[in-house]
């Protein structure tokens, strides 16, 4: 799933060319038109769709970070006893890092302590409450992107002194990381998702002062990256 900033949606979802085209979408403007046009109908018209979003992870995990304190904890969010805890003390100072989830386990990758940056990972399993260090990666990166595939992706980045194309892969299998393919631009700050199999790089920087407005699919299958069209402002740390 990729979550988007409401300032890139359209206003008026009719003006799509796209969606006049493609019947599934003309159902679902019809519903909702009906819904909010009927007021007086709305419960005969119930579906998925028109319930409120709830969601059904039971915690929620804040990660190490910057304070006055040299922050290195990490505290979890009760949903529902709305009470924050101290869960575990990583092994070190981070921010600007990676955070993923495989296995029920939490992965922190990356990042800087001050002006260094880091290579490191670490592991947190919250059954047991304990970390453990992973294998290092080849790349020194804060402000990457990270994000699962079948795996552990860490995208671009920063090194210390210039923003990175570079990306590497997580095994958890064989417990390594392996370099892939660079993407096309150099993405400092960028934002990653996947989809359908693909794995997604948008925005970033590439100088440090200089922000890209442009979007990239990686192939996992053929280990490439091509170009693809979007038409939004620019973006860093999306």
């Amino acid at each position: 799933k990729i979550c988007m900033s409401l300032a890139l949606l359209w206003p008026d979802i009719s003006e799509i060319t796209e969606s006049k085209d493609h019947s599934e979408c003309q159902k679902l403007i019809l519903e909702a038109m009906k819904y909010h046009l009927l007021p007086e109908r709305r419960t005969l018209m119930q579906s998925p769709r028109t319930k409120p979003r709830k969601s059904t992870v039971g915690t929620l995990y804040a990660v190490g970070g910057m304070d006055n304190n040299k922050a290195t904890t990490i505290e979890k969010y009760d949903l529902r006893t709305n009470i924050w805890i101290q869960a575990g003390v990583m092994n070190g100072r981070r921010l600007q890092f990676g955070v993923a989830v495989i296995d029920d386990k939490l992965f922190v990758i990356g990042g800087r302590d001050g002006l260094k940056t880091l290579n490191t990972v670490e592991c947190y399993n919250p059954k047991t409450k304990a970390w453990t260090v992973l294998p290092p990666m080849s790349t020194h990166r804060h402000g990457l992107g990270v994000t699962v595939l079948e795996g552990l992706y860490s995208v671009g980045g920063r090194d210390g002194s210039s923003c990175l194309s570079s990306m590497e892969y997580y095994d958890p299998h064989t417990n390594k990381w392996n370099m892939c393919a660079p993407m096309c631009k150099r993405r400092g700050g960028v934002g990653v998702a996947t989809c359908d199999g693909f794995l997604y790089a948008v925005g970033g920087g590439y100088d440090g002062q200089s922000y890209l407005n442009t979007m990239e699919a990686y192939d996992p299958q053929t280990n490439e990256w091509t170009q693809v069209i979007l038409k939004f402002i620019l973006y860093i740390h999306v």
